[in-house]
This record gives structure tokens, C-alpha cells and sequence, in this order.
């Protein structure tokens, strides 16, 4: 068993160039998606309440209300990455430079001699 570890630990160093690049896509997927999607439902309720239809109006707020659900679950998409990678890596994704590289990249140092 304390190979396992081990290798998972091995595995997570020689991944941290490649982790890191993923923990960056991510945290920049947490930031910007919400911010577009909520930008773009306000310009479209903005358009629809300047028409001053009623339809157009309840349509918008619809969209508007699918668009704040989609930036919730985009923001929560890293957190169920990280639940997942736990479930797989074991104590290894808990101990090691996984977890660090994926959750904050900011952290993420890479060994030259790997």
C-alpha cells in the first residue's frame, strides 16, 4: 500500500507543470464565466426593458434567471473537480502537490530537475 502512495505522489510531481496549467484554466473559468454571463443577461434585460414589452420582458427574466444558475454551476464546476480528484487520488491527491497545483496555481512551484 505504501507504494501506491508513493507512486500517486511521484505521479502528482511529474504532472505539476500540466496541473498547474489546469488549476489556472479553472480559476479562470471560476472568475470569468459568471462575470460574462451575468453581463450579457443584464444587457439583454436592459434591451428588453427599453422595448417595454411585456413578453420581451418576462422572456429576459427567464433568461436572466438561467444565466445566474449557469454562472453558479461553471463557478462550482472546480469545486467538483476537486471532490473527484480527491475520490480517485486517495491520500496521495490530499498529501501532495496535486491539490495545491489544481486549487490554488498561484502556489504551484515546479522542480527544474523533473
Amino acid at each position: 500500500m505504501g507504494s501506491t502512495i508513493t507512486d500517486a505522489a511521484q505521479l502528482c510531481a511529474n504532472l505539476k507543470p500540466v496541473l498547474g496549467i489546469v488549476g489556472w484554466v479553472l480559476t479562470g473559468i471560476k472568475i470569468i464565466a459568471p462575470i460574462v454571463l451575468i453581463v450579457v443577461g443584464m444587457i439583454d434585460m436592459t434591451k428588453a426593458i427599453a422595448g417595454k414589452d411585456e413578453d420581451t420582458i418576462k422572456k429576459a427574466q427567464k433568461a436572466l434567471g438561467k444565466k445566474a444558475i449557469a454562472a453558479v454551476v461553471v463557478f462550482l464546476i472546480a469545486t467538483m473537480v476537486g471532490v473527484l480528484m480527491s475520490l480517485v487520488g486517495g491520500e496521495a491527491y490530499r498529501a501532495e502537490a496535486c491539490r495545491e497545483c489544481l486549487n490554488s496555481p498561484w502556489n504551484c512551484k515546479v522542480d527544474s530537475n523533473i
